[in-house]
């Protein structure tokens, strides 16, 4: 399937206006990127998900074509490694000022902005500086993420949202095609998901999963469960209750 989806993503304490802000910035970003690289194509970013956890939103492209599709989001990947890395954004001057425009609400307890496509992740610590900042590149390795899943996309590329056990942050996992089956009867349920996991480099959080091999369902444990519990020894009528054995055996060690 196409990757038509394009993430941003604020991490941290994210105020109203800064989220107003960014997201204003980012819809100008996606016009103007749009413009320059697939100027004879109308497309038409739809609104595919928005998450409080992460102050995050993913609009997903539609047009007659996927090839001009392809394009904006190959060039909204190379933005996020320039920002990322302080290099030039190989691009106008217009797409440039709104791509650095939104590095500008990284302060206080706003921490970082993430930039993510269904193949790329980039994040950004700080305001855009060409050559001024150390790239901190995300920690990928594969492994094993838990959680809970709340969203389901079929728009694209196969993806839903899990929101982990541990921060309960919203966490992107990509499935790759014919994985359909994974979809099924998961959304709302505790899962485990296997696969490639991109963390932030300092501490560590799951940010998305990708080339995933296996979900998991958890098996759910009731509440009361414990009352189903058994003892070692079989009891039978006319038996000593357990609480007299255990009273006297504290008298006898007293």
């Amino acid at each position: 399937m196409t990757d038509n989806t394009l993430t941003i993503a604020l991490e941290g304490d994210v105020l109203l206006p800064q989220f107003v802000e960014t997201m204003m910035r980012f819809k100008n970003l996606v016009d103007l990127l749009s413009r320059e690289v697939a100027p004879d194509a109308e497309i038409n970013w739809l609104i595919e998900d928005l998450q409080a956890g992460s102050a995050m939103a993913t609009v997903a492209g539609v047009a007659d074509e996927p090839e001009p599709i392809t394009r904006v989001v190959e060039g909204y990947s190379r933005i996020g490694s320039a920002l990322q890395r302080g290099d030039p954004i190989p691009f106008s001057d217009g797409v440039r000022r709104e791509a650095v425009a939104i590095t500008k609400v990284i302060h206080n307890q706003l921490t970082a902005v993430r930039f993510e496509t269904a193949e790329s992740d980039n994040i950004i610590y700080g305001e855009f500086a060409v050559q001024s900042q150390t790239a901190r590149v995300p920690h990928i390795s594969f492994g094993a993420v838990s959680g809970r899943v709340q969203t389901l996309s079929s728009r694209g590329k196969l993806k839903f949202t899990l929101y982990d056990a541990v921060l309960d942050k919203p966490v992107n996992c990509y499935l790759n095609d014919g994985q359909e089956d994974l979809m099924r009867e998961i959304w709302g349920q505790q899962v485990i998901v296997v696969g490639r996991i991109t963390r932030e480099p300092d501490k560590g959080r799951a940010v998305n999963v990708r080339n995933i091999t296996a979900v998991e369902r958890v098996k759910q444990i009731r509440p009361d469960s414990f009352r189903n519990a058994r003892g070692i020894l079989v009891w039978s009528a006319g038996d000593e209750p357990a609480e007299a054995s255990v009273r006297r055996l504290r008298d006898a060690e007293g």
